[in-house]
């Protein structure tokens, strides 16, 4: 199946109450396990090229890859640009053949935030590709620590490192949330066509520990027709039943990755998780022959990791079996511009 655009799995994500895993391709052994797993699912998918791949692989390399597996696979799969730097590297993917763009002004000025995503949705829009933007701001990890000093934390048990994050990080967080009204005017300033709004999470968290704002994601919901994007979504705390099992106790207005999907969150991004399950499988593997010459025996552990987390997603946004009935819906809206 050539590539497909976001906009209709999206709207369709967003009718049905589902979610689209948006998975980065960081490596060609990622790639397969995105697809893999989404293939045996029925399920589509979401794969991003984020800043640190295209450093890493160039733009056409991370792109290439993307796109051949795309052209293999049965099911829908988008090319993506994560966090994109301006509107010259919108110009530069949606030329490369990206079938969905995202600009990040949210450490801009909100009235360059607003001018620039318009001008990128304005020069997308004319083929057809849609375009995603960020308001608010989800901080990273290392904005409140260091990694020395979270070895440290990961000692303590779950209740206890929320409880630490909640003192260091939790009063930032929710003032780099985005504010509803806000959005709605964002929305209809810029022609956006789904928001990465700030609604609690943190970029790069060592394990799913940390809730979601269950009130701003209602909030935002109502404020805007478009569909919510949930970044940084590797460290928030999957379901109840987990926080439970991690003797972690949820406030009134917090909820679960589960639940945001149900009350309104229809694209998810997940990176830091696969990224480590990959490394451990690899480890693992070396670990056991470390005399091993060939390093695809290494790698591949990895990838069967990560395909089997990205599985476990996949079936936590209730994206399964969803790539049958909207395919045909999708296929129509095919890319207009020459790859």
């Amino acid at each position: 199946m050539a590539l497909v655009t976001s906009k209709d799995l999206l709207q369709q994500a967003q009718a049905e109450g589902f979610a689209v895993g948006a998975f980065n391709a960081n490596n060609m052994e990622c790639v397969k396990a995105v697809v893999e797993a989404a293939e045996e699912e029925r399920a589509p998918v979401i794969l991003q090229v984020s800043q640190g791949a295209i450093r890493y692989a160039g733009l056409e390399m991370a792109t290439a890859m993307v796109k051949t597996m795309a052209a293999q696979a049965s099911v829908p799969v988008v090319l993506h640009l994560d966090h994109g730097t301006s509107y010259e590297q919108n110009v530069q993917c949606l030329h490369a053949g990206f079938t969905s763009l995202m600009f990040d002004g949210s450490a801009r000025p909100l009235e360059e935030n607003i001018a620039v995503s318009a001008k990128i949705c304005e020069m997308a829009h004319v083929v057809g590709i849609p375009v995603e933007a960020e308001l608010g701001k989800i901080p990273l990890i290392e904005d409140f620590t260091n990694w020395d000093e979270v070895t440290e934390i990961r000692k303590r048990s779950h209740s206890e490192q929320v409880q630490w994050l909640r003192e260091r990080a939790g009063a930032k967080v929710e003032e780099l949330m985005a504010d509803p009204a806000q959005a709605k005017s964002f929305v209809e300033s810029t022609g956006v066509d789904s928001l990465a709004a700030a609604v609690g999470s943190i970029h790069g968290m060592w394990d799913d520990i940390w809730p979601l704002r269950r009130d701003r994601i209602e909030e935002l919901r109502k404020a805007t027709d478009r569909p919510l994007v949930c970044h940084g979504s590797s460290g928030v705390i999957r379901t109840r039943k987990e926080a439970e099992e991690k003797g972690i106790e949820l406030r009134p207005e917090e909820c679960t990755l589960e639940e945001a999907v149900k009350i309104g969150i229809c694209k998810v991004n997940v990176a830091t998780a696969i990224s480590m399950v990959f490394l451990k499988g690899a480890k693992e593997a070396w670990d056991k022959k470390p005399n091993e010459k060939d390093l695809r025996k290494i790698l591949l552990p990895g990838q069967q990791a990560a395909k089997e987390l990205v599985r476990s997603y996949i079936r936590l946004f209730g994206a399964s079996g969803k790539a049958g009935e909207g395919v045909s819906k999708i296929e129509k809206s095919e890319v207009k511009h020459a790859e």
